[in-house]
């Protein structure tokens, strides 16, 4: 979403801020670096001049700047000061715009709960200003999220949305964009009239008004055709694709990798589906030629999957065999790289927070007699208790939130709390070891942010790969926790990484065993697993409390530390009396 003239209720910014803006923007889509000097400059200006609104929107541009360059972390922390100093000044178009910006990273980084959230929240604030011509695009942007999220019935409403927000404002080329992602929906439902009466408006408008997308577009239209058996359509419109090609070659211009592999890649599903092997195998092993050659990967881990059933298929199985393994480590790899973009993004997030809550506490140390939030300790002088606490509620807030998505509710991380310290208690353990353990324990599965939520929500049997991404939550657990020196902190590292280790070496991810395994993830690992046997989960029933304290006992040496099951019992007992008899 671009900045258009701001409403008359929004402060505006300088003129002269505003013109160094506006070349920035036009120079973007094709010199991004000097785009950022005059962003840079109209920053400088704007905090010269005082001028909130203009250092606010200069911060939005380099954040969109950051984001087109491919550099989601820079892109995200611009766009969360951008959004802060909007919203302290009133610049509401310029916070809808940082905020949809995050949304967008979010998304990228398949973090979708996130992403819609903030998108939603955008298109809130941006109504409230009265403007409407960017509503298209952020209805645009939630709809392509409902449609990755696997609800393609809200995706396909929230794109009609889109269309009928974009259309009176003539924007064309939106409108060509938002009928072809709706027709590819139609298309993978297996609707194909309404898939092919929307594409090809599609491509009649992106011919004018988009020409970017038309090759893509066709490519779409020719599968839609297929899925009526129109294989002459359908080799029409992947024919005029491929002419589009030889103009631009013809005329100097270099069509771009991702049109052409879009193309390909399309042509290889339809030669597949008609049974063309040798066709397909020859137009994707080209396209995985050319996406190897260009260092664009986005296709390849799709032209690897069809290449491999396509092998398969003609009974070439070794060649199908190392196909699928590259397709593997590709896809291991992606899931690595969107855990680490995650990871960084809320980073970035929690460290721009906690600079705001350090300056918060100078001012309160520096104007007020003393502090005014509760902290587990002995108040400093400096307000490093109070620096704890607020880092603890940040982290609680991140762990609730993970919870929410893999639950009904995010009240299982203080249940899990709980249950430890009250074991630890049982165990002979001081209280304020005991308490620390209740806190610490919060954030045993904080690294499932890293997790796709089509793995989380997943309501049938995890494949091989998927597995690994969930076992993978108890590194980025350690890794998130671990950078802070807190002790608390270092307790919390130490369970997010041993919660899911097993008493006789079995669990993961070190695979070690007995005292070797930390005893608070030892203690947390019981309360861990008889709370989610409690829990209703989009894959189980929730299990009575009796049967989940006998499973709990089944694994008395095994699964868990015996003396810690001694405990556990010991404080089930003690909450549940009625149910003793039925686990001794």
């Amino acid at each position: 979403m671009e900045p258009n003239a701001a409403t008359d209720a929004d402060p505006v910014a300088s003129p002269a801020v505003r013109e160094l803006l506006q070349r920035a923007a036009d120079l973007q889509p094709s010199n991004a670096n000097g785009a950022r000097q005059h962003a840079l400059q109209a920053r400088v200006l704007a905090r010269a001049d005082n001028d909130v609104v203009g250092e606010a929107e200069a911060l939005y541009r380099l954040a969109s700047i950051a984001h087109f360059t491919s550099d989601p972390e820079s892109a995200f922390g611009l766009a969360i000061e951008a959004g802060q100093i909007a919203e302290g000044c009133g610049a509401r178009l310029v916070q809808s715009w940082a905020i949809h910006l995050l949304g967008i990273v979010h998304y990228q980084a398949s973090n979708f709960p996130d992403a819609l959230d903030h998108c939603v929240r955008a298109l809130d604030i941006y109504q409230s200003t009265g403007e409407d011509i960017d509503t298209g695009n952020i209805l645009n942007t939630i709809a392509a999220i409902y449609h990755s999220m696997g609800d393609t019935d809200r995706a396909i409403v929230t794109y009609e949305q889109a269309l009928a927000a974009s259309e009176p404002f003539g924007r064309q080329s939106m409108v060509a964009l938002i009928l072809g992602n709706i027709a590819r929906i139609r298309s993978s439902r297996s609707e194909y009239l309404p898939a092919v009466s929307m594409g090809r408006r599609a491509v009649e408008i992106a011919r004018d008004h988009n020409p970017a997308i038309v090759t893509n577009l066709l490519a779409d239209l020719a599968e839609s055709y297929m899925g009526l058996a129109d294989r002459q359509q359908a080799a029409a419109c992947f024919a005029e694709a491929r002419a589009i090609f030889s103009r631009e070659a013809d005329r100097g211009g270099s069509p771009t990798t991702a049109s052409q592999l879009g193309v390909m890649v399309a042509e290889g599903r339809v030669a597949l589906r008609s049974g063309a092997l040798d066709d397909a195998i020859a137009v994707l092993q080209a396209a995985l030629d050319m996406s190897q050659r260009t260092e664009a990967r986005e296709y390849e881990l799709e032209i690897n999957d069809l290449l491999a059933t396509a092998f398969k298929r003609s009974g070439r199985f070794e060649e199908a065999l190392d196909r699928r393994e590259h397709h593997d480590a590709q896809y291991r790899a992606m899931f690595m790289q969107s855990a680490d973009l995650r990871l960084r993004t809320l980073s970035v997030a929690h460290e721009t927070e906690s600079a705001r809550q350090q300056a918060e506490i100078y001012r309160l140390s520096s104007h007020e007699p003393g502090p005014t939030l509760p902290a587990p300790g002995p108040v400093t002088h400096d307000g490093s208790t109070i620096a704890a606490a607020h880092h603890l509620e940040a982290f609680e807030q991140l762990a609730v939130l993970t919870e929410f998505r893999d639950a009904e509710t995010g009240e299982h991380t203080n249940r899990v709390g709980d249950m430890a310290a009250e074991i630890a208690h049982a165990m002979g353990h001081a209280p304020e070891w005991c308490e620390q353990l209740r806190l610490a324990a919060r954030l045993h599965d904080v690294g499932k942010v890293a997790v796709p939520d089509s793995v989380l929500r997943k309501t049938g049997p995890l494949t091989v790969e998927e597995y690994e991404m969930m076992k993978a939550h108890t590194s980025m657990g350690h890794r998130i926790l671990a950078g802070n020196s807190a002790p608390m902190f270092q307790m919390a590292a130490e369970i997010a990484q041993s919660h899911h280790e097993w008493w006789d070496g079995s669990g993961y991810p070190l695979g070690i065993q007995r005292t070797s395994i930390a005893l608070v993830g030892r203690i947390v690992s019981v309360a861990d697993v008889y709370d989610a046997l409690c829990s209703r989960r989009p894959y189980k029933r929730a299990w009575p409390k009796a049967e989940a304290a006998r499973f709990v006992v089944s694994g008395h040496g095994a699964q868990f530390d015996p003396e810690i099951v001694d405990a556990f019992v010991a404080v089930f007992v003690a909450r549940h009396p009625d149910l003793a008899d039925e686990i001794r």
